[in-house]
């Protein structure tokens, strides 16, 4: 499953989807591709009769929120969620704005995560995120995503053998940098497609 949420379509981060669409097209692994802006998928979690407060509330527990949240009844929500019931691999594409994902992923995994009635994807071996960030953060202090990836989701999703690629300054990058991300990008998903690199 390849999940992409950048509002431009002109944008690196739909080249590099494309990219991995390529590379696990070639490989004969049955994808499942969401844009979720083309989609237009809806990232609110509606208020259920418990309340929005109580099902937010500091310390409550992903199964709490879980178990308190009601089922979605969008057809797109529950298509994603019988896909990534059904994945081995998961491929995730968004920009890192301020050390947080677009609120459109955020939705997404309130929506199609949280508020599965089990184990959101129990056949998940491999995961892949991939970050983008127009500045150049080299002098960054913290990883605030890495820790929602790798730290939060990772364990949430199963804890399938995980890569994250963060590629920071590609509004400046040039045709070498960008080429190089490229081929990075390539080799993760021959990786998470299970073919060897």
């Amino acid at each position: 499953m390849i999940v992409l949420a950048h509002p431009s379509a002109a944008g690196f981060d739909h080249e590099l989807a494309d990219r991995v669409r390529s590379v696990i097209g070639q490989t004969g692994v049955r994808q499942h591709f969401h844009d979720l802006y083309a989609e237009s998928f809806d990232p609110v979690l509606t208020e259920n009769a418990q309340g929005e407060a109580e099902v937010w509330s500091r310390g409550t527990s992903a199964e709490q929120v879980r178990a308190r949240v009601a089922a979605a009844p969008d057809p797109l929500v529950l298509r994603h969620q019988r896909e990534l019931a059904e994945a081995r691999g998961l491929v995730v594409i968004h920009p890192d704005w301020l050390g947080k994902p677009p609120a459109i992923l955020a939705g997404w995994l309130d929506r199609v995560l949280l508020s599965a009635r089990q184990n959101p994807a129990p056949q998940l071996q491999r995961a892949l995120v991939i970050n983008t960030c127009e500045a150049d953060g080299t002098a960054a202090e913290s990883d605030a995503l890495g820790v929602l990836w790798r730290d939060q989701l990772g364990p949430y999703l199963g804890s399938p053998l995980f890569e994250r690629l963060t590629f920071r300054g590609v509004g400046t990058a040039d045709d070498q940098q960008l080429g190089r991300w490229r081929n990075a990008t390539d080799r993760a998903a021959a990786w998470v497609s299970g073919a060897a690199r």
